[in-house]
């Protein structure tokens, strides 16, 4: 029987000991804990990297709680089919079928939290890749200026994968063109898997007759595939 000091709650009228309570705020105090540190180490981040403005300081602190995602939660473990590149050279009678419009806000995106907001809102491949298409060079980069989140650069890349055709060339072109240049960049990419990587590789042969050889060799220096 319990007879110290009753400061929590956790105490019944007989004297008894509610575990499930007091587990329940440990519990609480160590996600407090967790979070204070985990924001603590992202302001210092933010402050070591000199970002241009609060805004951008705000940003980083806010999403500072953001994990990368599992390997068994990965878009590629979605329920989904991949589209073969050239259909027609493909033994399979495949057809293809446009990504029906997004419910996703097309809306010029201001910041990284906004674009997560909008990107998890997305349950298919498809939604995501709406909200990808619905993005300028100039919104890439303001979006990402500060940093891609960890893992975000393996699941646009998935993305992109699973559901661009001939028509979209260009614009997948411009994505794959700007997202270099975003903060961060580097780290983003050691954080690609295997398969995001030979994906990256199949997306780049796609568009290399678009680009050219020349321009595909630069990219793929810049996302580390030489």
């Amino acid at each position: 029987m319990w007879k110290g000091k009753n400061s929590f709650g956790i105490v019944g009228k007989d004297g008894e000991v509610n575990f499930s309570k007091l587990e329940r705020q440990i519990d609480t105090a160590v996600a407090a804990d967790e979070r204070y540190w985990t924001q603590n180490q992202a302001k210092i981040r933010a402050v070591t990297n000199k970002v241009a403005s609060y805004e951008e300081f705000e940003e980083i602190v806010k999403a500072s709680h953001l994990k990368p995602l599992e390997k068994g939660d990965r878009i590629s473990d979605m329920d989904v089919f991949t589209q073969p590149w050239n259909v027609a050279s493909s033994k399979d009678n495949y057809t293809f079928t446009e990504p029906a419009p997004s419910d996703l806000s097309t809306s010029t995106l201001k910041n990284l939290t906004q674009f997560n907001r909008e990107w998890r809102k997305g349950k298919q491949p498809s939604d995501r890749f709406q909200l990808l298409l619905s993005m300028t060079e100039v919104d890439v980069l303001r979006v990402f200026r500060a940093e891609i989140g960890l893992g975000l650069l393996g699941e646009i890349i998935e993305v992109i994968q699973i559901c661009f055709c001939e028509d979209q060339m260009e614009k997948v072109c411009e994505l794959l063109t700007a997202l270099p240049k975003c903060g961060r960049f580097d780290l983003s990419l050691n954080f690609l898997s295997h398969k995001e990587k030979l994906a990256l590789k199949s997306i780049l042969d796609s568009v290399s007759s678009y680009l050219g050889l020349e321009k595909v060799a630069e990219l793929s220096t810049l996302y580390q595939l030489d």
